[in-house]
């Protein structure tokens, strides 16, 4: 796995969410399961997402880029939110049964927070060219605030 396509960005003011993407086979997962199309272990400030490499480079890019957001919004959750969740409950059901869980819910509503504010330029999140975007702060992303 550590060997697989991909590459690292650094998000944020500092302190910096360093994250390390590689493009596996969802096999390789390990601690996720390999039913999802993403995975995201975040450590602290670090993180690693592991995205299923046929479903991310077949996507088309809003597909591409709600995955990838989807996952940074894990680490994201993770190293400025310390696993608050935005206090989402179950609001995320709106997007899906299976993002009715808090984590699940922000993660999504994250990733669309990014797709209104960026499109479907992923270069800010390390992957391809586009022009630079700021990122949504992962404090604005509200129950209350829901986009789809």
């Amino acid at each position: 796995m550590w060997s697989a396509p991909g590459w690292t960005v650094n998000l944020g003011d500092p302190p910096e969410t360093s994250v390390t993407v590689r493009l596996v086979s969802p096999r390789e997962y390990g601690v996720c399961s390999p039913r999802l199309s993403g995975c995201a272990v975040p450590v602290g400030h670090v993180c690693l997402v592991m995205l299923d490499r046929a479903a991310f480079l077949n996507g088309t890019p809003r597909q591409r880029t709600l995955l990838l957001a989807h996952e940074v919004g894990h680490c994201l959750d993770a190293s400025r939110l310390e696993y608050t969740h935005g206090d989402f409950r179950d609001e995320g059901r709106v997007y899906s049964a299976y993002h009715a869980s808090p984590v699940e819910g922000f993660a999504e509503a994250y990733a669309h927070a990014y797709l209104a504010r960026c499109g479907p330029n992923a270069a800010p999140l390390g992957w391809g060219q586009g022009p630079p975007c700021v990122l949504p702060d992962p404090h604005g992303v509200r129950p209350d605030r829901l986009l789809r």
